[in-house]
């Protein structure tokens, strides 16, 4: 595992470098956004690299045991496939913070979560700071009705 998390971390140290280089010929107040993606990008990989390399070292020598594969639910793909269809819609007629939280719920509930009293409130926090954020922080309006 610690051979893939290795390349993993490699690749998005790569992606990050490449991102940030084209993005500096972008004007600056266009291009922030994207830089500090980059950047994060960027220092994820060098955190997953590292770990992975001191995982390496850590590790005995020892042949690895096959890992048993998962069956795919197909039908929990399509359904969340189908979520962020009526999420794409909803954004636009109805706005941001009511899809995404109905969009959080429904895809925690498909994917096995069900504590309730976790999932609602991060849910509402998720929903409204990231509407906060792209709207004070970044100066994207939104479209619709509420929000």
């Amino acid at each position: 595992m610690e051979k893939k998390d290795l390349g993993l971390g490699i690749g998005a140290t790569l992606l990050g470098i490449a991102t940030m280089i084209y993005f500096f010929n972008i004007p600056p107040k266009s291009a922030f956004f994207p830089k500090m993606i980059s950047g994060a990008i960027i220092i994820l990989g060098i955190v997953i690299t590292f770990n992975a390399v001191r995982a390496m070292k850590a590790a005995p020598e020892k042949p690895e045991q096959p890992v048993p594969k998962k069956e795919i639910a197909y039908d929990r793909v399509g359904l969340i496939a189908a979520y962020l269809f009526v999420y794409y819609f909803a954004f636009q007629y109805i706005g941001y913070t009511i899809p995404t939280f109905l969009l959080i719920m429904a895809t925690s509930v498909t994917l096995g979560y069900r504590k309730w009293k976790v999932l609602i409130p991060a849910a509402v926090f998720v929903s409204i700071g990231l509407y906060l954020a792209f709207t004070q922080v970044f100066n994207i309006r939104f479209m619709g009705m509420f929000f």
